[in-house]
């Protein structure tokens, strides 16, 4: 995950090579990393304004509430269910899956897209071993909870909206789950989506990543 001051997920992370990462947390960790993630930045989400003549528009958008699971109750997972997770860009949804039913949906914020080192990577991956209950970059003053790596050992992560150091969210960042691209590659998520799947979705999980 790499980071920079324009955008909302970037980590340098050192891992059997000295390099720079996507999305990786760097610097004081928690809970149980095994590598070192990063961190993303942020865009101010548009608003709309009333057009001169008398047309009335339409309602702006709610944001979504990022200290609240954003699809009800989470489901319970039984062994010898095929569970995977869906990630679907346009529609910045994360959908948890058993075979082809959809058990639960989550909003979420993918990468800006504007470049390389701004993009969700597309395919099939799977959940690696790499995951932490904190991480905190102090050169971008951007944090993330319960991060969980799914390329790259800690350079492509699920995890919760991006924070300062005090675990304060940034609001500009966190309005655009579920309604616009935020990150340099990782997958925002409200806090409790970010730390269900940090405690549920096991080593090796498969995931997908599409348009």
């Amino acid at each position: 995950m790499n980071f920079s001051k324009k955008s909302s997920c970037i980590l340098l992370s050192l891992f059997l090579i000295m390099g720079m990462t996507a999305c990786s947390p760097s610097g004081v960790g928690g809970g149980k990393a095994v590598s070192h993630p990063q961190q993303e930045k942020k865009t101010p989400s548009s608003a709309g304004k009333k057009t001169a003549s008398k047309k009335a528009e339409a309602p702006k958008s709610v944001p979504v509430n990022w200290n609240a699971p954003s699809g009800g109750a989470y489901p319970v997972l039984k062994k010898g269910e095929n569970i995977w997770l869906d990630v679907s860009v346009s529609k910045q949804r994360v959908y948890v899956k058993n075979g082809n039913q959809t058990l639960y949906t989550m909003v979420a914020s993918t990468g800006l897209d504007n470049g390389p080192d701004t993009t969700t990577p597309l395919g099939t991956y799977h959940i690696q071993a790499e995951r932490g209950t904190w991480f905190y970059a102090p050169q971008y003053k951007e944090g993330a909870e319960y991060w969980v790596s799914w390329k790259n050992h800690g350079e492509f992560l699920f995890h919760s909206v991006p924070m300062d150091k005090n675990k304060h969210v940034l609001k500009a960042d966190a309005e655009k789950l579920g309604r616009e691209e935020d990150s340099h590659g990782c997958i925002h998520l409200t806090i409790p989506d970010a730390k269900w799947i940090y405690e549920n979705i096991p080593f090796n999980t498969k995931v997908v990543i599409h348009k």
